[in-house]
């Protein structure tokens, strides 16, 4: 399934929480009345294909009281559901609260993952957490409920990875492992691995230079692991998805590959 059905069904799953938070059942007549029938919003709601411009969700959104960011957040995404390549700003998903790759990854059943720097989100240690958010700049203030938010995705994957509904892979590049990756947190990536649908690997600094492999990305696959269907880039600026095939499958093959070279972590030594 392409990016552009990924993307609907994002939206319509944000449209189908903020009617539900605001009390709104799917046969309200208002909201028929603004996109057009009953049919037409239930068919929204499940990221089917329907004729409605930006502004209508816009109408739809600002009808169920969602946040005005989230509203606005809404109505651009909407106007990219037919694009191969996109992009969120990192500003509007601090405004809207609204992130387009979290909505992905809870729908992925394959999530292949390049790190350089540090360690996967879902799979970080409390005590790394911390340190991270602390060295990055974060108020003291927010991170706890920083520390909470990814507390709680990670229970999430862990209970999709435990009920084979998920298949992870994860490259790292060896300076992940001596970048604040202490015992805790290796044994903590170690652990993980022992899963059966999951595999980490590192790639050593006396195999490299390694081509094709600077920056970190991610392929999410939405119907079968060997099937990649997106790629994810993100950067201090903005949130960057690929959908054409030449993208996905230049990526897919280059993790496959990375993977192919890499060590365990058992094998690592400081």
């Amino acid at each position: 399934m392409s990016t552009a059905s990924e993307l609907r069904r994002q939206v319509g799953r944000e449209l189908a929480a903020q009617r539900e938070l605001a009390g709104i059942k799917v046969t309200d007549n208002e909201a028929a009345a603004i996109v057009g029938s009953t049919r037409t919003l239930k068919r929204l709601e499940a990221g089917i294909r329907v004729r409605v411009t930006f502004v209508v969700i816009g109408r739809l959104a600002e009808y169920y009281g969602a946040p005005r960011h989230t509203r606005f957040e809404l109505e651009r995404i909407w106007r990219f559901v037919d694009d191969e390549i996109w992009a969120q700003p990192s500003h509007a998903v601090e405004n809207s609260g609204w992130d387009a790759y979290l909505e992905f990854e809870r729908l992925a059943v394959g999530v292949a993952q390049y790190e350089t720097m540090v360690p996967p989100g879902l799979c970080q240690t409390e005590g790394f957490m911390r340190r991270l958010f602390d060295q990055g700049g974060e108020s003291r203030e927010d991170i706890p409920s920083l520390i909470e938010d990814r507390l709680a995705r990670q229970v999430e994957f862990e209970r999709r990875l435990h009920d084979g509904r998920v298949e992870w892979r994860v490259l790292l590049s060896e300076a992940v492992l001596h970048q604040g990756c202490d015992g805790e947190q290796l044994n903590r990536m170690c652990e993980m691995d022992e899963l059966e649908n999951v595999t980490i690997r590192y790639l050593p600094f006396a195999g490299g230079p390694y081509r094709l492999l600077h920056v970190p990305f991610s392929v999410l696959s939405f119907r079968n692991p060997e099937d990649p269907t997106m790629v994810y880039l993100e950067n201090p600026y903005e949130r960057r998805f690929y959908e054409n095939n030449a993208a996905v499958g230049k990526f897919h093959q280059i993790i496959g590959g990375g993977i192919q070279r890499a060590k365990s972590l058992k094998e690592f030594q400081r």
